[in-house]
Parts: C-alpha cells; structure tokens; sequence
C-alpha cells in the first residue's frame, strides 16, 4: 500500500467534495484527533491540516471497505475507511483467515480510519 505524506496542500485539480473534519486512526496514531480537511478526489483521498502542515493522500485501490456511520450510542457519525495494509505511524490490526491444516493462511495487516466531520449535517 501507498501512503503519500503531505507537508503541504494537496493538489485540488479533481477534486470533487471537501470536507472540515477530524482524523482518526483505529487504534492509535501519529494522526489521533489532527483537524484539517478530507478531500475526495477522481482519483484519490487525501485528508490535510493546515494548522499542523500535515498530512496523506491515499489512491482509491487502498481502500478496502468505506461506510458512512450515523449516529450511535458509543460513537459520533463518521466516514469509516479500512485499508488494505499498515498506515504510517497507525498500529494495524491483523485480520487472520480460519485456520485448518490443509489450508495455508496468511494474516493479513489492515488500518482503520474514521473521519468525523465538523458539521454533521454534511
């Protein structure tokens, strides 16, 4: 997996909604609680903070699963992303494959990020 660190903007041709937000990385980051703002693009996320010159751009094929979370009792609504590998200074998770022995298995090592939007009516 590619992870693009950003120490300035990102580029903004393409770039088709952006959003005032807050990352966070499942469990723990280098990133935990930065606000900036979530750009989706043609061909790529990326999520920048001005305030901490900061930043990543991630190619949409790094992206596994994506879901828009409302509501809950135990979170705030957000946008959940789970990556197809380790993000750079994220503790991954390893997601292991049911195990018999005739089978190989291979762990597999994935990131979750959550964005949560300063306007939740957006």
């Amino acid at each position: 997996m590619t992870v693009i660190v950003l120490r300035s903007a990102p580029d903004t041709t393409g770039i088709r909604f952006s959003l005032d937000a807050r990352v966070v990385c499942v469990p723990d980051s280098s990133y935990a609680n930065i606000t900036g703002t979530l750009y989706v693009g043609e061909q790529r996320v990326s999520f920048y903070s001005l305030h901490n010159k900061i930043g990543f751009s991630l190619n949409y094929q790094n992206i596994v699963i994506h879901a828009v979370v409302r509501s809950s009792t135990d979170d705030e609504p957000h946008l959940y992303c789970q990556l197809d590998g380790p993000f750079p200074g994220c503790q991954s998770s390893v997601n292991g494959a049911n195990e018999s022995e005739d089978e190989d298995s291979e762990d597999e090592e994935f990131a979750e990020l959550k964005f949560y939007p300063s306007d939740t009516s957006q």
